[in-house]
């Protein structure tokens, strides 16, 4: 049921896709939509090299994008081709997640701290935000608004670890918990700046009206994009997610 979720998921997302870089063509959905699925259908051979691989391919890529923003005025479908096929390996990293021990109670806890990491940002940054963080790719985002974002997400999120590791019985790592909620906060607000850096560059504000008042699948999920990813690498190359 997960894997028909995320296949669905990415698929919705490339149309998203597509649609901004306005080449939505059937032809074009259909290629990737099955790329998509062919991902998504088992587990990929060497899967946590591949997705270190298209992990590193896509903060570098974002990077020089952002980098370059001014001088890119719109988008084709070379151009979002990348995005399009990290999409179904980023989402399929949820269901590995769900594969794990504890695997529920990780995915909800990687979910959750996305949010709590976007809306303390928010807060934070409505209250005391002076200073633009990228004022061409989110004018309204500030550095005082991701440090808020970074110290909810570790202080809200260690207290939930701390409470779950009671009712649960689970022991905690806790010096690797701190640094993953410290890396993931940076890596969730970098993904949510990739996904606006392409909003921004052909003028939308939402990828879709899908999700009424949240916008489309990429704008409900931009920093889990990448957040999940990480969540895996970061498991795999400690040799446990410390939860």
């Amino acid at each position: 049921m997960l894997l028909m979720v995320k296949r669905m998921l990415s698929i919705m997302g490339i149309v998203e896709l597509l649609r901004a870089a306005k080449c939505c063509t059937w032809y074009n959905v259909l290629l990737l939509s099955l790329i998509a699925a062919a991902v998504c259908m088992r587990r990929l051979p060497y899967y946590t090299e591949i997705l270190l691989f298209v992990w590193v391919l896509a903060i570098v890529a974002f990077a020089l994008f952002m980098s370059r923003m001014k001088e890119i005025h719109s988008i084709g479908f070379w151009h979002i081709l990348p995005c399009a096929l990290m999409l179904p390996i980023f989402f399929y990293s949820a269901v590995e997640i769900r594969q794990w021990p504890q695997g529920l109670a990780v995915l909800i806890f990687v979910t959750l701290g996305c949010t709590v990491n976007d809306v303390g940002a928010y807060f934070v940054g409505r209250a005391v935000g002076t200073h633009k963080l990228a004022p061409i790719i989110s004018p309204g985002k500030t550095v005082e608004g991701g440090l808020g974002g970074m110290v909810s997400s570790v202080i809200l999120m260690g207290l939930i670890a701390s409470l779950y590791s009671q009712c649960a019985g689970v022991e905690i790592r806790y010096g690797w918990l701190l640094l993953y909620l410290f890396l993931a906060s940076i890596v969730g607000q970098f993904g949510d700046l990739a996904m606006s850096t392409i909003k921004r560059t052909v003028g939308i504000k939402d990828f879709s009206r899908i999700l009424p008042g949240h916008g489309g699948i990429l704008d409900r999920f931009d920093s889990f994009l990448f957040a999940a990813p990480f969540a895996v690498l970061y498991g795999n190359m400690t040799g446990c997610f410390p939860l």
